[in-house]
């Protein structure tokens, strides 16, 4: 219970744990060394859930690379509040805004001019949500914050998940346009990925002339060489068009279902 000042109960499960075989234990004392027993219980839970799978990956990535140790390469991962970390100390629960964080920096060092300090505002939208952010000058941080309902303790530039991503799906049940949770993932992806995939936020885009494909690279399709495709997005909306009045009998328009 207070293992941000009192470590020694921890670090004796910690040898119990690793004498039964765990090959991955995350300390609270040590990823979040923070009063209030049940966020710093959130954030060890979340990074003892990540950490193992962002592992997994680093240890495949960086084994391309001849002779690491001994050499002068230097490999660094963004974390969440904006900073760069060393392969092998990046953890779960400091990288969960990894991405978002990266765009902030980016954006920040690209868009906002301090000679006319117009304050930038960062629009991030990818598969399953979209993240936005401020930049006035300085970057901004927070130290708590509630990610998909759990409470972490971890330093993290103010970025707020504000709706669904680019793949999300749109569906119509129970008398709703429903967008998301579900996703259409990377793959199949969106019906414009000529995948057979659903309708989603992204098909939403492109119907309505917001994406234009000639602006996109030809890697669509199962031998990934197409460009997106409109008419499978056109397609799918006027056949949920078609349901939508169907059983409202009101005379809308795919434009409109696309815009709903």
């Amino acid at each position: 219970m207070h293992s941000y000042t009192f470590t020694d109960h921890e670090m004796q499960i910690l040898d119990i744990a690793r004498e039964i075989g765990f090959e991955h234990v995350s300390l609270s004392s040590e990823v979040s060394q923070r009063t209030k027993i049940v966020p710093r219980g959130n954030s060890a839970t979340v990074d003892a859930y990540l950490t193992p799978a962002i592992q997994c990956y680093l240890d495949t990535f960086t084994s391309n690379f001849e002779d690491l140790e001994g050499s002068q390469t230097k490999i660094e991962f963004m974390q969440s509040d904006g900073g760069l970390v060393p392969h092998k100390k990046l953890s779960g629960l400091k990288s969960i805004l990894s991405g978002p964080a990266g765009g902030v920096v980016g954006y920040a060092e690209t868009s906002y001019d301090p000679n006319n300090p117009i304050p930038v505002i960062g629009f991030d939208m990818g598969g399953t949500s979209t993240d936005v952010s401020r930049y006035a000058g300085t970057l901004d941080h927070i130290f708590e914050s509630t990610t998909a309902g759990v409470v972490v303790q971890s330093p993290q530039l103010d970025i707020n998940t504000i709706a669904a991503g680019g793949g999300s799906i749109l569906t119509w049940k129970n008398g709703l346009l429903t967008v998301g949770p579900e996703s259409a993932s990377s793959h199949p992806g969106p019906a414009c990925y000529r995948k057979g995939g659903p309708l989603t936020v992204t098909d939403a885009n492109l119907f309505l002339g917001r994406l234009v494909p000639r602006s996109f690279p030809s890697i669509f399709g199962p031998h990934e060489n197409e460009p997106l495709d409109l008419e499978a997005s056109t397609k799918q909306f006027h056949e949920i068009t078609q349901t939508v009045n169907r059983e409202t009998g009101k005379s809308l328009s795919a434009e409109e279902i696309a815009e709903g």
